[in-house]
């Protein structure tokens, strides 16, 4: 008996250690850190410098972030000719030496969401140039955000530019709707600092909305002069067009925008007059026929009679753009009239007349 309890504690016991395993440190609860900000950009244009970034979505463990409620703006700020020219800062190096310029809460996201932008978290800041920075400076921007308990993002890579003295806009653009194109054009800008080096002018880029789409720039390159022909563009739009200037450097610096031109794309050309019209006389009717006309707007036709050399041609008939003859049965046999046809295209303009010709209806028993 006491030889069954001895082995019955040793089994027991063989059990007991194969269930505790081996305990390791005491890990600190993991804290959740915001993602970097995405796609840090910077631009100048005229005398302001342009931030563009992405807000984060997630933290950097990949759970979602709830929301983003502050973005913080820091800044340096150093002489052009500092250290041979423009220095690359780390995010380490950047916050040790930057001082913060902005702090913007999430009621403010909604005003500067870019023109664009694929969502909101899509946003865009200015910061105005002072007079002493143009020339001179070299300024580095980067951000973090701040989640809704305040917990930071590190910083993003920061991005540097060049201070640069800008072109003044370009002047008195117009824009005059024509049957096949809208035509643009301005005039070249003077310089904006007077005392300042004048800056080499790469061209132009000319941005057009129509009220439905943000602006876009037209041309894929500078434009060498001041004007543009704009070939794509649809009757019945308000099209406003306006133009900036562009540094040649890189990148390129564009000048403030210049004033708006706004033309109504008003279709009021006509289509050509039909060409070919020739009559045939039959027994009883005056049978027409004409070359269909090209134009992609084309609605109709309108028919002309009177008779031959007597008074002014009035209206027999209107017909569809997919008509190329017709056959006048509404005549007196054996009296001469003239034909002309008109076209009308889909905004009720028409044609002059086309050449008038002769017909005749014949007597049925000849």
């Amino acid at each position: 008996m006491a030889r069954r309890s001895l082995l019955f504690l040793f089994v027991s016991g063989l059990f007991f250690t194969a269930g505790c395993g081996k305990k390791g440190p005491i890990e600190p609860p993991l804290v959740r850190v915001p993602q970097i900000v995405e796609n840090l950009a910077l631009i100048q244009r005229g005398s302001t410098f342009w931030l563009t970034w992405t807000n984060p979505s997630a933290y950097v463990d990949g759970n979602p972030l709830g929301e983003v409620v502050e973005v913080e703006i820091w800044m340096i700020k150093e002489d052009r000719s500092a250290e041979g020219g423009r220095k690359t800062w780390t995010a380490e190096e950047f916050e040790s030496k930057a001082e913060m310029l902005a702090r913007i809460s999430k009621d403010q996201f909604a005003s500067l969401t870019r023109a664009g932008a694929k969502t909101e978290a899509g946003l865009t800041y200015g910061y105005a140039l002072a007079g002493d920075d143009l020339g001179r400076k070299v300024l580095t921007f980067s951000l973090r955000v701040r989640d809704v308990k305040k917990r930071a993002s590190g910083f993003a890579t920061p991005v540097s530019l060049d201070a640069l003295a800008p072109l003044a806009a370009p002047r008195n653009v117009r824009a005059v709707a024509f049957e096949d194109h809208i035509q643009v054009s301005w005039e070249t800008p003077e310089q904006a600092i007077k005392e300042a080096t004048p800056p080499k002018t790469a061209g132009f880029n000319l941005y057009r909305s129509d009220g439905q789409n943000p602006a876009s720039r037209l041309n894929s390159a500078p434009l060498q002069k001041p004007e543009f022909r704009d070939n794509n563009f649809l009757f019945g739009t308000t099209y406003r067009y306006y133009v900036r200037a562009v540094l040649e450097s890189t990148p390129p610096v564009e000048s403030d925008d210049s004033e708006t031109a706004e033309v109504i794309a008003k279709d009021v050309f006509p289509p050509a007059p039909p060409s070919g019209l020739t009559a045939i006389g039959g027994p009883g009717f005056i049978a027409l026929s004409w070359e269909p006309g090209r134009e992609p707007d084309l609605a109709g036709y309108r028919i002309w009679r009177r008779p031959a050399g007597e008074g002014d041609f009035v209206p027999v008939a209107s017909l569809s753009a997919t008509d190329s003859s017709f056959s006048d049965a509404k005549v007196e046999k054996g009296r001469k009239y003239d034909y002309a046809i008109t076209a009308l295209d889909n905004a009720g303009n028409e044609s002059r007349k086309s050449a008038a010709v002769p017909g005749l209806a014949r007597d049925e028993t000849r």
